[in-house]
């Protein structure tokens, strides 16, 4: 998704040229990963002949909430987070792509160290867009990481801050090195957490299992969607607790969710393959959260999709 460079990019409430967009290397957000952001799917719906951004109410309202637990100047950055709002509708036209989108609202310091009023600190803002398609049907083959999330007395999952995001790299090259996909982190309670990118889901028993936010667990906006489709529309128990490593191999099921997995199923954890191969609840959940997304089912809510339609002709009624 990465790897081909946009031609645009909205900057501090401007669509410029994506080279244009540039901080000076002794910036906050270069020296120390002042940022926080938001991951959001813009999804193209053919039949619809537009695009329709995820929850982007309630990932703008997280983002206010990561600015806020970090001390950012509160006028300052809802000054910035008002113009994303709309700004985000204008740069997906713009970019005229029929092709899903991953959007990345991002909020950053650009100067004041460890100021925090008004005044002390200059912000900047950023939406960057990259073309992604549905993620990879395959399972995924998972380990469980030697190293730990980070504790809320450091710095709290709860903040979506990119300087947190860092602690994911040894997690993802030790996967790699492991010639698995992902890694799963435990806490410091050596109870299960989450990927760097994922929630983390178990089914036993017809019965889905998921940590609780207490146990260094973003407040994931795909888990709570994943949750309430599971109880209200395939009738399945969710239970929020505790998971001990070992009940991770014990599962009939596993799948991950996020922004960019949507809903993937786990096929094995540390080279122990989950239950018996079926991945009925997985599937299920999968198939209804893209559908939704993609406009062919109901969505969840009315907030669920927020249609970014065309643009209307100058001189048209």
């Amino acid at each position: 998704m990465y790897e081909k460079t946009p031609e645009l990019i909205w900057w501090n409430g401007e669509i410029v040229p994506w080279q244009e967009a540039t901080v000076h290397v002794t910036s906050e957000v270069a020296m120390r990963g002042a940022n926080v952001f938001e991951g959001v799917r813009a999804y193209w719906q053919p039949s619809n002949g537009h695009h329709a951004m995820l929850y982007w109410d309630r990932h703008l309202d997280r983002l206010r909430q990561s600015a806020r637990l970090l001390r950012f100047p509160a006028a300052d950055a809802e000054s910035h987070i008002a113009r994303m709002y709309d700004g985000a509708a204008s740069f997906v036209r713009a970019l005229n792509q029929q092709e899903d989108l991953y959007l990345r609202p991002t909020l950053y310091i650009d100067e004041g160290r460890y100021g925090w009023k008004q005044g002390q600190v200059r912000l900047g803002s950023y939406i960057a867009a990259y073309p992604t398609g549905p993620s990879p049907s395959e399972t995924v083959a998972c380990i469980v990481s030697s190293w730990r999330r980070t504790p809320d007395p450091s710095i709290s999952p709860l903040i979506k801050v990119g300087a947190a995001y860092l602690a994911f790299r040894l997690p993802r090259i030790e996967a790699q090195q492991a010639g698995a996909d992902e890694a799963i982190l435990l806490n410091t309670n050596d109870t299960v957490a989450e990927t760097g990118g994922a929630a983390v889901f178990l089914v036993r028993d017809g019965v889905a299992v998921t940590p609780p936010l207490a146990d260094g667990v973003l407040d994931s906006i795909t888990r709570r969607t994943v949750i309430h489709l599971l109880r209200s529309s395939l009738d399945i128990p969710v239970i929020e607790r505790s998971i001990p490593r070992t009940e991770l191999y014990t599962a009939d099921e596993a799948f991950l969710c996020g922004t960019l997995d949507e809903v993937r199923s786990i096929s094995s954890i540390d080279d122990l393959p989950i239950g018996s191969g079926q991945r009925l609840v997985g599937q299920a959940v999968r198939n209804l959260y893209l559908a939704m997304c993609s406009g062919t089912e109901e969505p969840l809510d009315a907030q669920m999709l927020t249609p970014v339609k065309p643009a209307v002709p100058s001189g048209t009624s």
